[in-house]
């Protein structure tokens, strides 16, 4: 599952709901019906007015959304928005696709890219300084090279560092590639909080998408999205990525067991097109948003538990109409994007 397979997925959903709507008066088509949940807590709407929400997170008593946009015949038309009483509004600024956001030390971290004559110019910038509507003082710390495919979810580990993963074709679509295709492509990068001092973490994963960290490691937990075609059912990850790693993509996608010798192995398994999106860890758990659900039939995703240790999978949150994407905890709360535009939580 790429990036761009999202946009795309966005504008059908966006299609197949508008189609319910008498073409008179489609502002008063009924709301899709909400998720359900296991636990017996109720699925509370969060958010509306977004397209495809990729990340959250909270700072300064706000809650901010990355949006990957939805519009797949032309630029995307995503960025970052701050939700204000269930409503995103969108925080003007040249970046259009947002895939990961951090808050860390008073600073809302983000990685994404802005549209320029030349394409996308994939960025890791550092906003400070809200004012209540706005972020008043933003640092581009890092701007990617020529021919970069692009940024992923992020994080902040332990140590301070801040860790991306990279992208595998939004700009050429690259699939299963050889690892000179583009800049940094299959790998983790690690930065200092200012962008300097960057190195590769780990490498050979073929699409690092999220990532969360368990307190007091640098060792995250990434959900990692195997191979499109060109292979036999080849399956989706759960990665606990350590330093120095190389989980051997494109030559070992897991499907050829002599091909991966030698090479890190994943933490866990899951079938083909699984597609795990969001991930965050509370105690025990992690918690998993799949693009199509566990069986890839759709037409909605699903939310799962996992326990770290028994490795017990569990469904926590069925019934969306629609794709999932972007997913977090936050304040005993799960939240998870849906591409209707909307977010869901739920306590937990």
């Amino acid at each position: 599952m790429t990036i761009r397979t999202l946009a795309t997925a966005g504008i059908a959903v966006a299609a197949a709901f508008a189609l319910t709507a008498p073409a008179a008066d489609a502002t008063k088509a009924p709301p899709p019906p909400p998720p359900t949940s296991t636990n017996g807590h109720p699925v509370q709407l969060a958010a509306t007015w977004l397209k495809t929400p990729t990340s959250f997170a909270w700072g300064v008593g706000h809650m901010f959304v990355g949006d990957g946009g939805s519009n797949s015949s032309g630029p995307p038309n995503g960025g970052v928005f701050v939700i204000k009483k269930g409503v995103a509004r969108r925080i003007p600024s040249p970046l259009r696709f947002v895939a990961g956001l951090v808050w860390h030390s008073h600073r809302l971290y983000v990685s994404g890219a802005a549209i320029t004559p030349k394409g996308p110019s994939w960025r890791l910038v550092s906003w400070g300084g809200w004012n209540g509507d706005t972020f008043t003082k933003r640092h581009t710390i890092y701007t990617a090279p020529k021919g970069f495919d692009g940024f992923n979810g992020i994080d902040f580990g332990a140590n301070g560092r801040l860790y991306v993963g990279v992208d595998v074709g939004l700009t050429d679509g690259n699939d299963h590639g050889p690892r000179s295709t583009s800049p940094f492509v299959y790998d983790i990068l690690t930065f200092r909080a200012d962008g300097s001092h960057m190195r590769i973490f780990a490498e050979g994963i073929r699409q690092p998408w999220q990532m969360a960290f368990r307190h007091g490691t640098n060792a995250p937990f990434v959900t990692d999205l195997g191979q499109d075609a060109g292979a036999k059912n080849p399956p989706d990850f759960i990665l606990h990525v350590r330093a120095g790693q190389d989980y051997g993509f494109p030559k070992c996608n897991q499907t050829n067991v002599g091909a991966c010798v030698g090479f890190a192995k994943p933490f866990r398994k899951f079938g083909p097109h699984t597609d795990l999106m969001g991930i965050s860890l509370r105690g025990p758990k992690m918690y998993l948003s799949s693009f199509l659900g566990r069986h890839a039939k759709g037409p909605g995703g699903e939310v799962f538990t996992l326990g770290i240790k028994a490795g017990v999978l569990r469904p926590l949150m069925t019934g969306f109409v629609a794709p999932t994407v972007g997913l977090r905890i936050h304040n005993g709360f799960v939240y998870v994007g849906e591409l209707t535009g909307q977010v869901w939580r739920v306590k937990i």
